[in-house]
């Protein structure tokens, strides 16, 4: 697939010749096309390296002042990065690295590239933890200081507990995420009467029991409760304080990420000593691991190009929430990176950071030509990717998953995918799901040029949407994707300006293409609109068109428009509220059905309603449709004429992301494609 950064990269040699990546000189497919018609083509080259390092932690010959060749290797992988020069690469053996990596320098050129890379077959894990040993305190906790009070039932038995303090040597550069909140910067906009801060002070630092973590709680005798109370769920609108939205407070975390409901820990004011409950059993019975840095890998120089990392996983990051954009790991304000077939897991705040950062990465070409392939990010706090300025970059083939678990997204910086400012950017063949207190992917304020297709956005619990477009005035496009089970996280309230469980938001946005999607099982509208006249430089929900997609199982509406300057045609509608089409224009919400809808405002012409049944499995990636009657053909729109697994479709075609969904009852929707 020429131009498309989609290399098929051979193993690492021993010979430093080794040819690493060659492009696929194919013709370009369909997904390569950007909204004003050009194809992104890729600057890849084919990769020869002068000269390889290793590294190699479990040698007994391993030596940082040693010269780095596989009988003597390096120890640490930093080590490595100090010295690597443009077209040299470091590879990497198995083990388990706990370190930051700061590379001292980029490459000088697509052929002239440095590169960190998993030896063939390794197992590599950069950890920003340490291990603590010994040193445990055992203690007794009630969850009454002074016993039952009168006619109320006997306190839970009592629990034990662990003390454990943290000393200044065991954090690098003097960086104490336990003595952190979670929060940095500005945040003015976060409003204590309406906002539960409780997410957003709480400290940055996580701790691990046998690689799963365990839940924060902000009091201490909260260790001891025999149950920690969900988050409340509102059936009906709650009455407001003096006409505020009512406070919520967060209820566990990380149970539905692998944490255990009696494992938790709890970080006492100064920062400096954690309790922890555990499951079972003793701390020495286990391995348990404290963030201890910001980073596992992040350049100290800001804005260093044509850097490549491959098939390393990056583990535990005591980060804090953008902004500032510190990631797990972070390219500095880098351009021309390569970051493909990691596992970039446990994050405090973002997993992945790709444009301009906290670290100094402001610089001229922060973000530009960056390509993300064939990774997996997840268990992220607030963010998986963060790309502020992101130009001309790629993100594709990717599994980004069960982030949002802090449950800080009033905030507004919370997604598995977020970008401010970008421009040319392909969004495509990504498998987003079980997304948690945020949106899927969200382009926020000036971007360009973006295109979002052939990806999946399945079982997101949001008070926002899967796809969230904000403030974006130039021409975008979302196509051939599938949204599927998109939840209000606050039941009862309607979440970011009444947009909470939509499929996709347009946020005072102009001139966006949404075609050939399924969206459906939305607890809100399938597409949402507002305009916003409390920002500056803000759409108005004009000059967007809505084409061939299919609507289905959403429980209040499928379109929202606000204006008569919107085109929308070709459509299909399964199992719909009976008036599902609104046109909202100041205070007057008018609802329609589909004659109304064509005879009041001329849009859906060759729209139609069916008689079906669909749903999807998010974690099989299986969708499933049954119908006795066959789908409508409609006109191709916007020449997009190639199915989610890039099959061509030609003139005409079905509704919805599959050339023709009428032709088995199961497809398997995985649109990743190996590197």
């Amino acid at each position: 697939m020429a131009g498309l950064g989609g290399t098929a990269f051979g193993q690492a040699q021993t010979n430093a010749a080794n040819v690493a990546g060659q492009p696929n000189n194919g013709a370009a497919s369909e997904d390569s096309r950007l909204p004003d018609g050009t194809n992104y083509v890729s600057w890849e080259q084919p990769l020869k390296f002068s000269k390889t390092y290793y590294v190699d932690n479990n040698s007994s010959g391993a030596d940082d002042n040693g010269p780095g060749t596989s009988a003597q290797p390096f120890k640490t992988i930093n080590k490595a990065a100090q010295v690597l020069q443009p077209g040299e690469r470091v590879v990497i053996a198995s083990g388990t690295y706990r370190e930051c990596v700061h590379p001292a320098r980029g490459g000088t050129s697509p052929s002239q590239m440095i590169s960190y890379e998993a030896a063939p077959g390794a197992k590599v894990f950069i950890k920003g933890s340490e291990i603590l040993k010994g040193g445990w305190q055992k203690q007794t906790l009630s969850m009454r200081r002074f016993g039952p009070a009168a006619g109320q039932a006997p306190a839970p038995a009592p629990v034990t507990t662990w003390t454990h303090v943290l000393t200044s040597a065991m954090f690098p550069n003097a960086y104490q995420p336990f003595a952190l909140a979670s929060v940095a910067a500005n945040w003015e906009w976060l409003d204590p009467r309406t906002v539960d801060m409780g997410p957003y002070f709480r400290r940055r630092g996580l701790v691990f029991v046998d690689g799963k973590p365990l839940e924060p709680v902000e009091q201490l005798n909260e260790l001891a409760s025999p149950h920690l109370q969900p988050a409340p769920v509102f059936t009906t609108p709650p009455v407001s304080r003096g006409g505020l939205p009512p406070r919520r407070r967060p209820g566990p975390l990380m149970q539905e990420v692998g944490g255990s409901p009696d494992a938790r820990f709890f970080v006492e004011n100064s920062g400096e000593a954690i309790h922890i409950r555990l499951p079972e059993g003793a701390p020495d019975d286990h391995l348990i691991e404290v963030t201890t840095r910001e980073h596992a890998f992040a350049p100290t120089q800001g804005g260093l190009g044509f850097i490549r990392i491959k098939g390393i996983s990056f583990q535990h990051a005591g980060n804090a929430y953008p902004f500032p954009q510190h990631g797990l790991v972070s390219t500095g304000g880098g351009n021309h990176w390569i970051i493909e077939g990691n596992n970039i897991e446990w994050a405090n705040g973002p997993g992945l950071v790709i444009g301009s950062d906290g670290t100094g990465g402001f610089g001229r070409q922060s973000g530009v030509s960056q390509i993300v392939r064939g990774n997996t990010i997840r268990y992220c706090g607030v963010e998986g990717i963060g790309g502020m300025g992101t130009v001309d970059s790629v993100v594709e083939d990717n599994l980004i998953e069960w982030c949002g678990w802090a449950d800080a997204e009033r905030g507004w910086e919370a997604a598995g995918a977020k970008f401010h400012f970008g421009r040319n950017l392909l969004f495509r063949r990504n498998v987003v799901r079980h997304i948690r207190h945020a949106n899927g992917i969200w382009l926020d304020s000036g971007d360009n040029n973006c295109r979002i297709t052939g990806n999946v956005f399945a079982d997101v619990l949001t008070v926002s949407a899967a796809v969230h477009m904000e403030m974006n005035l130039q021409q975008n496009q979302i196509d051939s994707n599938v949204i599927w089970n998109v939840r209000n996280a606050e039941p009862g309230t309607p979440g970011q300006r009444g947009c909470a469980g939509s499929g996709i938001f347009i946020n005072a946005t102009d001139s966006l293409n949404i075609a050939q999607n399924l969206i459906g099982r939305c607890d809100n509208s399938g597409i949402f609109a507002i305009t916003r006249p409390d920002r500056a430089r803000s759409g108005t929900d004009e000059k967007n068109n809505i084409y061939n997609n299919i609507f289905a199982s959403c429980d209040k509406s499928a379109i929202v428009f606000l204006s008569q300057n919107n085109q929308a045609d070709g459509n299909l509608y399964v199992s719909m509220p009976k008036e599902f089409l609104g046109f909202f224009k100041g205070d007057s919400k008018q609802w329609l059905d589909l004659p109304a809808w064509r005879k009041e405002h001329g849009w859906d012409k060759n729209g139609a309603m069916g008689e079906m049944q669909i749903d999807f499995d998010p974690d099989r990636l299986e969708l499933t449709i049954s119908s006795n009657q066959p789908f409508p053909k409609v006109a191709t729109f916007d020449h997009v004429d190639a199915d989610i697994f890039g099959k061509a479709t030609g003139g005409t075609r079905a509704p919805g992301p599959i050339a023709d969904p009428g032709s088995k009852h199961t497809w398997h929707v995985d649109p990743r494609k190996e590197s």
